[in-house]
């Protein structure tokens, strides 16, 4: 796990998928390409906000095909200043390397719970209640019915032509339906299958909405990763992936 800091405020979740690079949302990074020198990364801690390794960033790409008006491609990739010395605590995670249909029951999501907004006046919370959101938290999340999944899809961006891109979850029991927990990991078996997109419908407090995920088993996000990790220019029209050496 990854967490994502301006300074030391908590912007959004992330994975680390090689000794060098950390895959998070791109919705968080995405007005901050000026002030790329106030990112942190910590890793290796079950807090944000302290122990683990902490560690500025190279840089940071955000996928081409990233629109903050839809929720699809919502992924960036962060290169390290320089590789992390690897612990218990601190191991890249695999990725899925080819799409497969959606057979398991839940999902294990990991990330830090936002601070709850309402009418755009953030909510002042107690000390105990805002260590404990400093804390790692694990979701079960079931995935949606596919059917469901692309309709949702259709209401919300109606030219979309790569629902292979993306998946959906079901919300949490309880969840607050306009919070949603960007860049955080979704995983199965230990294999990374995507990352959490920030959108949400402008009336999700009303009819509530799925969690789209971006999925790193995409022809276009899986050929953007490998291109990105070894500093080749991606051409989505003639990529070769070389699957058996992109994610060892």
């Amino acid at each position: 796990m990854a967490a994502i800091l301006k300074k030391s405020k908590y912007i959004s979740a992330g994975a680390l998928i090689d000794e060098s690079w950390v895959l998070t949302g791109a919705d968080s990074l995405y007005l901050l390409r000026e002030s790329s020198r106030m990112i942190r990364v910590r890793l290796g801690s079950i807090n944000n906000r302290k122990g683990g390794y902490l560690t500025p960033i190279k840089f940071f790409e955000i996928h081409p095909y990233f629109d903050d008006s839809k929720p699809l491609f919502d992924i960036a990739l962060i290169k390290l200043p320089k590789p992390v010395i690897l612990t218990p605590n601190m191991n890249p995670i695999r990725l899925q390397k080819r799409p497969r249909n959606v057979a398991a029951t839940h999902f294990i999501v990991t990330s830090w719970p936002n601070i709850l907004i309402q009418n755009q006046t953030k909510i002042y919370l107690d000390s105990t209640e805002l260590n404990k959101r400093r804390l790692l938290t694990v979701s079960h999340l079931h995935p949606t019915e596919p059917e469901q999944c692309s309709e949702e899809l259709d209401m919300f961006v109606p030219d979309h032509n790569n629902t292979k891109a993306v998946m959906c979850l079901d919300p949490g029991v309880g969840s607050d339906p306009c919070q949603k927990e960007i860049g955080a990991p979704v995983v199965l078996n230990g294999i990374l299958w995507g990352i959490i997109s920030s959108w949400k419908s402008e009336d999700c407090d009303v009819i509530g909405g799925l969690t789209f995920v971006s999925l790193v088993s995409a022809v276009d996000v899986s050929s953007w990763i490998h291109s990105t990790m070894h500093g080749k220019r991606w051409n989505e029209k003639h990529v070769i992936v070389d699957y058996d050496y992109a994610y060892k």
